[in-house]
C-alpha cells in the first residue's frame, strides 16, 4: 500500500481509512448521522428509545472524547437501556462519520528487504525539512540517516479531523522508526510509523494502517498501545467462524503518567501527559472471522504542547 518511492511498482497510495481485505464488506452505510435525533437527548422517563434493539439507533452516536466524552452526558436514568441493548454498553458507541483518518509514508530510496514478504524497516535519526497541516492534510519531510543511508528523503502523509493538532518545526532533529510489508500468503500489506523528538523523546506523530500493532509499542516510548476485545458485540453471536461482519474492537492508549483513554472505531479522544496534549484518531478497528482475511486497523496520534 505504500511506497518506496512514487512511481515504482510500490507506489504510494494514502490508506483509506475504511480499508478492508477484499473479502471485507463495505462500511458505514449503516451508520445514522442525523445530529438532529432528539432520541440522543430525551430525558422522558417513558422514552421508548430504552427498548430499542436497533444497531443503527442514534442514541448511540455520540463520539468519545476521552475525559469529555458527550456520550456520558444523559442523566435520564431510565434511558440507558438503549446504549446497552443497541451497542452492548456505553463504550461502544456507533461510529461518527467525520472522525476518520488515513496514513501513508514515502520511503523514497530506502531499501526494500526481500523474505518470504517483502518489507522495508527504518530506526533513522532524521531533520524535519518542512512540516504542514492544513485542516487535518499533514505532511512531514524528513532527511533520514541510519547506517549507510545517508540523508534519505521520506515523507510522512495522514489526514485526520480538520482540528488535528501538530508540533512540529522545521530543522528539529526527530527519531523516526517506520515498516512496510508487502502482502503475502494469507497476510496483507500495510505500514506504520512513529515520530519522536530527538531531545525528549515525545511522540510528535504517529499511525498504523496494518492488520496488527506487532513492533509498535517497541519504540513508543512512554506509551502503550493496545487492542481491547469484548467491548462491542460479536457480530455473530455466540459462535463465530467464517463470518464477513467483523467484531469492532477497541485500542487502549496509555501513558506511564497515568492518563488513558479507550477507543472503539470512529470515535477521537485527548489527554494530558508530561506537559503535552495528546490526541488520537481511532478510524478503523476491526476483528475478522472469515476464512482467509485478516484484522484491520487504522489509528493515528499526535500531541502538542499542552
Amino acid at each position: 500500500m505504500l511506497s518506496r518511492n512514487p512511481l515504482s511498482l510500490h507506489a504510494l497510495v494514502l490508506v483509506s481509512a475504511i480499508l478492508a481485505p477484499a473479502c471485507k464488506p463495505e462500511e458505514g452505510a449503516a451508520t445514522d448521522t442525523d445530529a438532529t435525533d432528539s432520541a440522543a437527548t430525551d430525558t422522558d422517563a417513558t422514552d421508548t428509545a430504552a427498548t430499542d434493539t436497533d444497531a443503527t439507533d442514534t442514541t448511540a452516536t455520540q463520539p468519545t472524547t476521552g475525559e469529555t466524552d458527550t456520550a456520558a452526558t444523559d442523566t435520564d436514568a431510565t434511558d440507558t437501556a438503549a446504549t446497552d441493548t443497541d451497542t452492548g454498553g456505553e463504550a461502544c458507541v456507533l461510529p461518527d462519520p467525520p472522525v476518520t483518518a488515513s496514513i501513508g509514508v514515502d520511503f523514497g530510496d530506502w531499501p526494500i528487504l526481500d523474505g518470504e514478504q517483502q518489507r522495508i524497516e527504518v530506526a533513522a535519526a532524521c531533520t524535519v525539512e518542512t512540516a504542514s497541516n492544513v485542516d487535518g492534510e499533514v505532511e512531514v519531510a524528513l532527511l533520514c540517516s541510519q547506517g549507510e543511508q545517508v540523508d534519505v528523503a521520506i515523507k510522512l502523509f495522514v489526514t485526520a479531523p480538520a482540528d488535528f493538532a501538530i508540533d512540529i518545526q522545521d530543522g528539529q532533529a526527530v527519531t523516526l522508526d517506520a515498516y512496510w510489508q508487502g502482502e503475502g500468503h494469507h497476510v496483507g500489506e500495510g505500514e506504520w510509523f512513529v515520530l519522536k523528538a530527538a531531545d525528549t523523546g515525545a511522540v510528535l506523530l504517529a499511525g498504523v494502517a496494518h492488520d496488527n500493532n506487532t513492533g509498535v509499542n517497541e519504540v513508543l516510548g512512554a506509551l502503550t498501545i493496545d487492542t481491547v476485545e469484548g467491548v462491542c458485540p460479536l457480530p455473530c453471536g455466540d459462535e463465530c467462524f467464517d463470518t464477513l461482519d467483523p467484531e469492532r474492537i477497541a485500542f487502549k492508549f496509555v501513558h506511564d503518567e497515568g492518563p488513558s483513554i479507550e477507543l472503539v472505531d470512529g470515535t477521537r479522544g485527548q489527554f494530558l501527559a508530561l506537559g503535552r496534549r495528546f490526541d488520537a484518531v481511532v478510524s478503523t478497528a476491526h476483528k475478522y472471522y472469515c476464512l482467509n482475511c485478516w484484522n484491520w486497523y487504522v489509528w493515528v496520534i499526535g500531541s502538542v504542547a499542552a
